[in-house]
């Protein structure tokens, strides 16, 4: 078997566990089961690859949309997800979120996004149940607001750390040369086929600003506690022992 028809298995294997969520009937430890397996699929794509073979792959676009309160926590942390997955993306009016990239990517990209969106439902649930929230002075939806940004941002700041970590790990990997480099070289390659892609897309962006009215710091600390426990699996590197993206081992 070439490495092209390999690599066309490996792919319908990440489509067909991507498939695996929570929203489309299974269970949400078969989805995060799946998750863990889609890490481990995109680590062996990614290092599989060649230049040649990166020309040819197609750029996908996806469009997922999400209303209520998670709409307001995920448009917070989405470009620190976008730069961990190593997609492009934008959002388009009050409720979608467009991914567009390596099909592998954007797959590893939506699941995330629903899996932060079932996290914040659960830990939102959670903590409007507790004491924090019936001794609460501000209004309501302040306070929920304040929980969905101190969610948003811690989890934003762990993806942030994770895309740095990758970054240091692939430097030193170039400093001691072999895979390292070829690695580095297939990155700068990718980030010039998005670009390209992106171009031919004709779409026209507009960079808008939004600010985060904290009115309970209360809460806003409960959101952060709740976005540190988020499972996020994606392992690192590939092979017996890896740690997931969440630091743990499995």
């Amino acid at each position: 078997m070439d490495q092209q028809t390999e690599l066309s298995k490996v792919k319908a294997r990440i489509r067909a566990l991507a498939a695996k969520t929570v929203e489309r009937g299974c269970s949400e430890a078969e989805a995060m089961a799946a998750a863990a397996k889609v890490g481990e699929l995109l680590d062996v794509y990614g290092l599989s690859m060649s230049e040649v073979e990166l020309r040819e792959e197609a750029c996908v676009q996806r469009r997922v949309a999400f209303a209520g309160p998670a709409r307001t926590a995920l448009r917070w942390l989405y470009p620190a997800l976008l730069r961990f997955c190593e997609c492009r993306g934008w959002t388009d009016g009050r409720q979608d979120f467009v991914l567009f990239g390596l099909e592998p990517d954007v797959q590893m990209a939506e699941w995330l996004l629903h899996v932060v969106a079932r996290a914040l439902q659960h830990e939102e649930a959670r903590y409007r149940a507790g004491p924090a929230y019936a001794a609460r002075r501000e209004a309501p939806q302040a306070v929920l607001r304040s929980f969905r940004y101190g969610f948003a941002d811690r989890l934003s700041k762990r993806l942030d750390e994770l895309a740095d970590a990758r970054a240091v790990a692939m430097a030193e990997r170039r400093a001691a040369g072999g895979q390292g480099s070829r690695s580095t070289a297939l990155v700068v390659a990718k980030e010039r086929k998005l670009d390209e892609a992106f171009r031919g897309l004709g779409v026209r962006l507009r960079t808008t600003y939004s600010s985060a009215t904290v009115r309970d710091r209360g809460a806003f600390r409960s959101g952060a506690e709740a976005g540190g426990r988020v499972g996020l699996e994606r392992p690192v590197g590939a092979g017996p022992g890896t740690r997931g993206i969440n630091g743990r081992g499995r």
